[in-house]
């Protein structure tokens, strides 16, 4: 071919010397992209739970605390490990798998459902706690502060855990 052939050296060593580079690229890459994946990844309710040692085998009780928007009527409900809707409750939070979503803290929370619903669960000493007001961001917190998730669905999922929670008994709080 033209200029003649290249010399054998040269060229091994030209690949040598690259391919070292991309090695290096590649595993910076693959890093890079397994911490991206640990960030976003959609993750169970266990893990997702804010504090460590979260496990619903070991909650006792679920309070939750409805708090009405528009000025209506607030409500508390118990639930109880053992009982039907605990059950229900803690499938349905955990029929979804939460994917981590950074909140600016001075971001505007819009709210579309009628009640801001409060969730904790009593856990031997540990509580943990789950907030949802049916914009993105679902808060949970735990001894290790707080952690904000969107899930897939969301609007329709927030609904309707206020749904499950508003068909409940519950005791109506006397307004002081």
């Amino acid at each position: 071919g033209p200029g003649g052939p290249m010399p054998e050296e040269a060229s091994l060593a030209a690949m040598k010397r690259l391919s070292r580079k991309h090695k290096i690229a590649l595993v910076e890459l693959v890093v890079l992209v397994l911490l991206v994946v640990w960030f976003i990844a959609p993750r169970p309710l266990t893990r997702a739970m804010a504090g460590d040692g979260f496990d619903p085998a070991a909650v006792t009780q679920i309070q939750a605390d409805l708090t009405a928007f528009q000025g209506g009527e607030g409500r508390t409900l118990t639930f109880s490990q053992g009982e039907p809707a605990f059950s229900q409750l803690m499938d349905l939070l955990q029929s979804k798998r939460y994917i981590p979503y950074y909140l600016d803290q001075d971001a505007q929370r819009s709210v579309t459902l009628g009640y801001r619903v409060d969730l904790t669960f009593s856990q031997g000493e540990a509580s943990y706690t789950l907030s949802l007001t049916g914009d993105r961001a679902i808060v949970m917190g735990g001894d290790g502060g707080t952690k904000t998730y969107q899930v897939t669905d969301s609007d329709a999922f927030q609904q309707s855990v206020l749904d499950f929670l508003l068909e409940q008994e519950y005791t109506k709080e006397e307004t002081p």
